[in-house]
């Protein structure tokens, strides 16, 4: 074979393969998930941009936020708490009363069930080291945030009610706002529970 059309045979193989690639990609868009696109997804809620819709095209917007929000794995949720956490902010203060339930409910409520599971395996001087050690991550994470005192008071009242005989009620009488603002903590609590049991 010439050396021209060597070259030519491989472009086109090349061009093949990376447009199966992209058919792929396409294909499994809406299964696949990153900080950025939840992100995208909640800045450009058509509500907040002026476009009320209907009870349907919000509920479908917000499925789509919740459902590429818990694809996410922890490590992703981290990055886009540090990189997004004002637009998702405004997103959760746009949304009505019991589109916030459902929000929290679908993506913090979960969380609980580890958690006990957890809490109850745990002899009650491992619970409080733990306790212990979140709580002084949340301090760091928190305490340089303008509303970082207001928070850090509710993180010590959480993690007190922590080593209490049953935590999770708290957790689970805790009205919506509160449970949202304490979701980085209790999606620490869930990976530090996951990573003491094994």
């Amino acid at each position: 074979m010439k050396p021209r059309r060597i070259w030519l045979t491989a472009a086109v193989l090349i061009a093949l393969i990376w447009a199966g690639v992209a058919l792929v990609m396409q294909q499994t868009d809406d299964l696949v998930s990153w900080p950025i696109k939840v992100s995208d997804l909640a800045e450009n809620a058509p509500w907040l941009h002026g476009m009320e819709g209907t009870h349907e095209s919000r509920q479908q917007h917000l499925d789509k936020v919740i459902t590429n929000l818990n694809r996410l794995d922890p490590g992703q949720r981290k990055t886009l708490r540090e990189d997004a956490q004002p637009v998702l902010d405004a997103f959760f203060a746009s949304l009505t009363e019991e589109e916030q339930k459902e929000y929290v409910d679908r993506t913090v409520e979960p969380y609980f069930a580890t958690i006990s599971k957890g809490l109850k395996l745990m002899p009650a001087e491992e619970r409080k080291r733990l306790t212990a050690r979140i709580r002084n991550d949340m301090k760091g994470l928190r305490g340089s945030s303008k509303d970082g005192d207001r928070l850090s008071e509710q993180d010590r009242e959480f993690m007190d009610m922590l080593v209490a005989e049953d935590p999770i009620l708290f957790l689970r009488e805790a009205p919506t706002k509160t449970k949202m603002e304490l979701a980085p903590v209790i999606e620490e609590m869930q990976a530090r529970v996951q990573g003491m049991r094994r």
